[in-house]
């Protein structure tokens, strides 16, 4: 090697090192290199092109099938696959317009699918038998039946009495305090006068809710009233409440079963979301 080579060597190496040490080339190199990295870990853009063989053809035949009962013939398969591409394309060009930032309908889908995503992680156990006992002798008022009730009323009508409903149903009232057996001139009802152990929600829908509400409230074995329905005022006499028995595990299991997978899954849920929390948000959970 000649000296005039030698010393052209070292002069190209010391313009380099001034080069490298220069702030804008370690400014570009930066960035390269983080656009490099993020480019690897969280991938380029998806390709300008979408083809027939990107469908999910399998998806598409076993969804026609769901519907339909049988696979899709060519033509049919062919249609679905085009519909796709069209999908897809008005998909990815919406992606590139920024048509998912901000927008309320696109954030509770992706979090209703986030939600279903914790739930499907997690696979429950049956519970055991001990399990569901324990269960129940925590939530008996969740499975036991609802108290019935017995009575006899009498109706009168707001569309007969109008304005004097109120007096009219008063006077009876007193009459039959006095004399339970008397006479007196009452509405025939639609749906009867006697009422055998029938149930709150039972007598919700023959009279309404202001009338099972007030019914709780009246005394046993008197003419008591009057109460509003949605049809007028009633007398009304309580012969019998009867509670409920306890519930047991025999009668009720399915029940008590199904009550314990859902605690069990709301608990895991609101287990994975307090993960999210302190992964996501410095606050803490309420």
């Amino acid at each position: 090697m000649t000296k005039s080579t030698d010393a052209y060597n070292r002069s190209v190496l010391e313009h380099a090192r001034a080069w490298l040490r220069e702030p804008l080339v370690h400014f570009v190199l930066l960035g390269a290199l983080v656009f490099v990295v993020h480019r690897a870990v969280f991938g380029g853009a998806p390709s300008s092109r979408v083809t027939r063989r990107d469908a999910p053809l399998e998806q598409l035949r076993q969804d026609w099938f769901a519907a339909r009962g049988a696979l899709p013939s060519a033509v049919e398969e062919a249609t679905l696959v085009q519909e796709w591409m069209d999908e897809e394309v008005l998909y990815r060009r919406a992606i590139e317009l920024g048509l998912d930032q901000n927008d309320t309908v696109v954030r509770r889908r992706l979090v209703q699918r986030m939600r279903f995503l914790i739930e499907d992680t997690h696979r429950i156990e049956p519970p055991t038998e001990d399990e569901l006992e324990s269960w129940l002798e925590e939530h008996p008022q969740r499975f036991a039946d609802p108290p019935t009730i017995s009575f006899t009323h009498r109706f009168f009508s707001r569309g007969k009495h109008g304005a004097e409903l109120f007096a009219v149903a008063r006077v009876a009232l007193e009459r039959m305090q006095d004399d339970p057996t008397a006479a007196i001139d009452d509405d025939p009802f639609f749906r009867g006068t006697d009422f055998e152990d029938v149930k709150p929600a039972e007598v919700e829908r023959a009279f309404g809710a202001e009338f099972e509400e007030a019914l709780v409230d009246l005394p046993l074995e008197r003419w008591a009233g009057p109460v509003r329905s949605a049809y007028g005022l009633h007398l009304v006499h309580v012969s019998e409440r009867a509670a409920p028995e306890a519930p047991t595990l025999a009668t009720v299991r399915e029940k008590v079963e199904r009550d314990w997978m859902q605690a069990e899954r709301d608990q895991r849920n609101r287990n994975a979301l307090a993960k999210l929390r302190a992964r996501y948000s410095a606050e803490a959970a309420p």
